[in-house]
């Protein structure tokens, strides 16, 4: 017969018990109740950017499929390990989404120490794939990709390449072609690719390249020229810009995508209900329609791959930094 001093003990064990069912209990709710408040997508770039446009586009369409406002938070700094990181240190409950690029990949050899691994964030949803226009400056009298490599030529260490920093997509496209036409070039980093295209079109730095869409977004054309595309092929939006390709320089060849992310943690259920409402947002005649005006062509391809796709960017970059001489900053 059990005696009076082990009741404590087996009222611990059975409050322990109650409090375990409620707390999974009130999990499940939350799961089944998702979402249940505004969603915060976290943009590690500045407004007024290609990345910006297309987040706010998504946004807007994935509040319509979820039935709550998806706001968008723009958090940009330190080629977007400011906004990553927020992100990674947010809880893991599906309502702070991350927008992220090739950037995501390339900064975990690009810096010392990101803040994150791969492995932190699972992709949600797929939203474009582009490439990069290398647009240089009007105001250096540039008309052309060889205009800017013959200036470099002739003037050894007086040009000046807008990027967003060590690692991003824009370093690493101009690292390329600085190594496959024998030029040299000093970078320039901003915060984002407003700001860094912005400095092209008054002159202070010499090219820059950018998403595909930027020249849609960007009216003073004049004051800047699209040298070259980054594609295999010319792009649908902009046929008159030939690819670095077709200009001698293949090892140029450079697209980027964008997705959003959350936190792996994330309940599958809450997982499974994002990923469902992303592909009906990038199914949606509207979705599509409003990136044909940007120039930015949807993903082609499926999410399923992703992971398989950020392993091998990953081992691409290495081989970049690699062959460049980059070191982690």
């Amino acid at each position: 017969m059990p005696s009076m001093t082990d009741a404590p003990s087996r009222l611990s064990r059975i409050a322990i018990v109650l409090a375990t069912y409620l707390t999974l209990g009130a999990s499940a709710y939350a799961q089944d109740t998702y979402p249940s408040k505004p969603v915060r997508l976290v943009v590690p770039y500045p407004p007024g950017a290609v990345t910006d446009s297309i987040s706010r586009i998504v946004a807007n369409e994935l509040g319509k499929v979820i039935g709550q406002t998806v706001i968008v938070e723009n958090r940009p700094g330190a080629n977007t390990l400011v906004g990553t990181q927020s992100v990674r240190y947010a809880p893991a409950d599906g309502y702070t989404l991350l927008y992220q690029s090739n950037t995501l990949v390339t900064n975990l050899y690009a810096v010392k120490q990101p803040g994150y691994a791969l492995q932190d964030f699972k992709p949600v949803g797929m939203l474009s794939q582009s490439a990069f226009v290398f647009m240089v400056s009007a105001r250096h009298n540039f008309n052309s990709l060889n205009d800017f490599i013959s200036y470099g030529k002739a003037n050894p260490g007086k040009l000046n390449v807008s990027t967003i920093g060590p690692g991003s997509s824009a370093s690493i496209i101009a690292h390329r072609l600085g190594q496959a036409a024998t030029i040299n070039w000093t970078e320039i980093p901003y915060k984002g690719g407003a700001e860094a295209t912005n400095a092209v079109m008054s002159g202070d730095t010499h090219a820059f390249a950018a998403s595909q869409g930027a020249p849609l977004i960007h009216a003073n054309l004049d004051k800047m020229r699209m040298a070259a595309i980054t594609a295999e092929k010319r792009s649908e939006f902009l046929p008159n810009v030939p690819t670095f390709k077709e200009l001698g320089y293949p090892s140029v060849t450079y697209e980027s995508w964008s997705a959003l992310f959350v936190r792996s943690e994330t309940p599958a259920p809450i997982v499974a209900k994002l990923t469902s409402a992303m592909q009906e947002v990038m199914k949606s005649p509207s979705t599509l329609a409003q990136f044909k005006q940007l120039s930015v062509p949807p993903y082609d391809g499926s999410i399923e791959d992703m992971p398989a796709k950020l392993k091998k960017e990953l081992e691409d970059f290495q081989t970049d930094a690699k062959n460049q001489g980059l070191e982690p900053q």
